[in-house]
């Protein structure tokens, strides 16, 4: 009845937000509970099995082959995690299989490192490392052979299980930071690689797991583990099953990477066609083109991402918004400006900077429209630069990169100066500045602040002489983001610093047309939010099914 189910809803799983790496967790859930429907009453019962298990262990001892185990501690009732058919057996690591003991290296070997572990598939590479004896590392010490097991110990390499699968040349000998597992007879290694790699035996290992920097399980409570034994036969059936319906999840997952890449492929051509816009009225028809394919193209983040970047530049490059023949020209505005920090010098209320040179026409990486006009950041924007200890502003709020979004400008939660217990100085900043961080990597966060209070020492507050919403529009941009990148200082903490922000160039519209820009780029990010609610509602959605159906098929 649950393999029904399964398959019933294979497709809904495995289309929902992670749903591929859901579904394989839960295929190997169910296999392990014994829910995949792979019963057969006439199977020799797995009790039998264990008795056969018990005299190989005996004989192996008295051969020498392996050492004698020491006596386990009874399962009791409180460890054992699910119920599991009558016919199946819960039993320790330690009693299906044994390791293959140690050595230290002293002719050529295979060296399997936990790196050599292909995460996802299970396999060893074929890149493994033959080493001298004086050339082995001190954790090349565990001796295994074909069929043997081998778990990564490590939780950063959790899930680097791999059967050795070959007869390696020179012999291979694997690093401590492996458990070694040789199944007995009866005992197949897919279905012990599969159950290591399931739900139920991960929360166990992480339970068990000690040490800060590099939490780890050691071998004893490794080998403690417990594990569902069914009879051989059914074993067998499990793994065959398990392996066709991951392979079907390759299948989908392959396909949902090429239907994404069309997506992604669709969506670039369309927006690097919007971005090649030379005038609003080419935009409109480009947009119109978009429109036609507008649910194809918007049906991934990636896109809506790219789709306000694109705003953006366009915003920037004058193709956003047209051109209004009664405007004043951006030079009186900027000419303004500069008459009017001229008249505050002499008033003493500002300190008189030095002149910055004209931006070159070689420097400019787009033609302008006209009216508008270049200037550098220094001309038309001020960096007010006011570090105050944090004492004296306790109850105002405290913005740091950390509480802008990356790119769009948006303010996101923050807290007071006591709330953040600030320590060191901070520059304080009053209603209606842009705070810019002028730290890699957060070089794209900045945001218009409506209110006073202080910002980290990382970043700038600057006042704006132009229309501040488009300054903000432009400092988002990719012009000046390039600029800014390629500006920063060379550091361990890389940073742009006063002067060189100050050099960085702006193209200016009119101050009318400002306005037009903001009002337009406003109203077409606002439907950049629709689209990404309405991709992360359905996704909602999507989870929340695909979670209900998954645990109506495990129970």
């Amino acid at each position: 009845m649950t393999d029904n189910l399964l398959f019933e809803h294979f497709t809904t799983l495995a289309t929902a937000p992670d749903g591929i790496p859901r579904l394989r967790e839960l295929i190997l859930q169910l296999a392990v509970q014994g829910k995949l429907g792979t019963q057969d009453p006439g199977d020799e019962p797995a009790g039998k099995l264990l008795e056969r298990i018990r005299k190989e262990r005996e004989q192996s001892v008295k051969k020498g082959l392996i050492s004698k185990s020491r006596t386990l501690p009874k399962i009791e009732s409180d460890e054992i995690p699910y119920q599991i058919p009558e016919n199946w057996n819960w039993l320790r690591l330690n009693d299906i299989g044994h390791d293959c003991g140690q050595k230290v290296p002293d002719k050529i070997f295979t060296y399997i490192d936990v790196t050599a572990i292909n995460k996802e598939k299970g396999l060893i590479s074929d890149e493994v490392s033959i080493l001298h004896p004086n050339e082995a590392p001190s954790r090349a010490r565990k001796i295994v052979k074909k069929g043997t097991v081998i778990y990564s110990t490590v939780r950063p390499y959790l899930l680097n299980i791999a059967i050795i699968n070959k007869e390696f040349n020179p012999e291979p000998i694997v690093s401590t930071a492996f458990a070694v597992v040789h199944p007995f007879e009866g005992i197949s290694n897919r279905y012990l690689f599969y159950y290591l790699r399931s739900r139920p035996f991960v929360e166990y290992v992480e339970s068990q797991m000690t040490g800060m920097a590099y939490p780890a399980i050691n071998d004893q409570k490794f080998h403690l583990g417990l594990i569902p034994v069914p009879p051989t036969a059914e074993q067998h059936r499990i793994v065959e099953k398990v392996d066709r319906l991951m392979a079907l999840c390759d299948e989908l997952e392959a396909r949902q990477q090429q239907e994404r890449a069309g997506c992604l492929r669709l969506g670039t051509a369309s927006l690097t066609a919007l971005q090649n816009s030379e005038s609003p009225e080419e935009f409109g028809r480009q947009w119109a083109q978009v429109c036609e394919a507008f649910e194809v193209i918007f049906d991934s983040p990636e896109n809506v991402a790219t789709l306000r970047q694109t705003i953006l530049q366009l915003a920037v490059l004058g193709r956003l918004v047209r051109q209004e023949p009664g405007d004043d020209p951006a030079e009186k505005l900027v000419e303004r400006i500069r008459r009017e920090k001229g008249r505050q010098v002499k008033e003493g209320k500002s300190k008189k900077e030095k002149p910055l040179e004209p931006v070159h026409e070689e420097e400019v990486p787009f033609m302008l429209p006209n009216e508008w006009v270049w200037t550098r950041f220094g001309d038309i924007a001020t960096i007010e630069t006011n570090i105050v200890p944090p004492d004296n502003f306790r109850n105002l709020p405290h913005v740091a990169p950390d509480n802008i979004e990356k790119r769009t400008g948006r303010l996101l939660h923050y807290r007071t100066v006591a709330e953040d217990d600030v320590q060191s100085p901070n520059h304080h900043f009053y209603p209606g500045q842009i705070v810019y961080s002028k730290i890699r990597p957060n070089l794209s966060k900045l945001t218009i602040v409506d209110f006073e209070g202080l910002c980290s020492a990382d970043m700038y507050p600057i006042y704006s002489h132009i229309f501040n919403q488009y300054l903000k529009i432009y400092m988002l941009s990719l012009p000046f983001y390039d600029q800014a990148v390629g500006d920063e200082n060379r550091l361990a903490m890389p940073k742009i610093n006063q002067t060189q922000l100050n050099l960085i160039y702006v193209a200016i519209p009119p101050l009318s047309e400002q306005h037009r820009i903001v009002a337009k780029v406003d109203a077409l990010m606002a439907l950049c939010d629709a689209l990404e609610a309405r991709l992360k509602e359905r996704a909602g959605v999507q989870g929340r099914f695909a979670a209900a159906v998954g645990k109506d098929i495990s129970h």
